[in-house]
């Protein structure tokens, strides 16, 4: 546990931090019962006492360690900072997943501004996913996934993730559009954490994917870690694309903006 702030400027330190946190948060999600489950912009979209509890304990892990930094998490911290960076946190990435016993959740953790790194940690498989690919060394029994994009730029034959809202409104809009991605696509996967199907479009588990209705939280990370596997990620209001490649994605932008103004 580090005890002084990273030296200024140094990014492999801070993503070391931002990985032995993720780690820490993870363990404390595996061992956790989810109890306490309550209502939050919808019946059907929930928190835990686990999220608020590693969310807590990240917060206070990274501002320990770099107290100027700025901080914004999923569950509602917010810190003001003077550094030009931001720590952008969704401690629990999956959560209906979680409660449901599904392994498919994550931990997510972005730093944004001045310097910009993304650490996805997936607790189930003790998969760690970063920015710096396998570079990062990682501790007995803690696997570092390299990353390596999809070459795939035929839709046809690509299989994309998306993911739904927990608003029944939103909901309509995006079984429109998934009604005409269906037939363009080998399949669809829809895994229920977006900071997860972004880490596995960077390594090349999934081609690409396109989800509304996001958040910061929901991309900082995968985002920085996709782009810097050479990926590519079209964003805008609250709605992503993102792709092994470039080819791709203007081919699955194409379907799911029908018509839309798309750069």
């Amino acid at each position: 546990m580090p005890e002084v702030a990273p030296p200024p400027g140094d990014l492999a330190a801070l993503r070391e931090l931002a990985v032995d946190v993720a780690h820490e948060a993870g363990r404390l999600l595996l061992a956790a019962r989810p109890t306490g489950t309550v209502r939050k912009s919808s019946p059907t979209d929930l928190a835990t006492d686990a999220d608020r509890a590693a969310e807590a304990l990240i917060v206070k892990r990274l501002l320990e360690a770099c107290p100027d930094d700025a901080l914004l998490a999923e569950e509602g911290s917010l810190s003001e900072g003077t550094s030009g960076r931001q720590w952008v946190i969704d401690p629990l990435d999956g959560t209906v997943n979680f409660v449901y016993g599904i392994p498919m959740w994550s931990v997510s953790i972005g730093l944004e501004g001045t310097q910009r790194l993304g650490v996805v940690y997936d607790p189930s498989r003790d998969e760690t996913f970063t920015d710096a690919g396998t570079e990062l060394t990682m501790g007995f029994g803690r696997r570092a996934v390299g990353l390596r994009p999809s070459g795939q730029t035929d839709l046809s034959q690509a299989l994309i993730a998306t993911g739904f809202s927990y608003s029944t409104t939103v909901r309509a809009t995006q079984g429109e559009i998934f009604r005409r991605v269906i037939p363009r696509v080998r399949d669809v996967r829809r895994g229920g954490s977006l900071a997860l199907d972004l880490a596995w479009v960077g390594c090349g588990r999934l081609d690409a994917l396109y989800e509304s209705d996001i958040k910061r939280w929901d991309i900082s990370a995968g985002t920085a870690l996709l782009e810097a596997a050479g990926g590519a990620v079209w964003t805008r209001d609250t709605r992503i694309i993102a792709a092994g490649n470039r080819e791709l994605l203007d081919r699955l932008a194409e379907v799911v903006l029908d018509g839309e103004p798309y750069p």
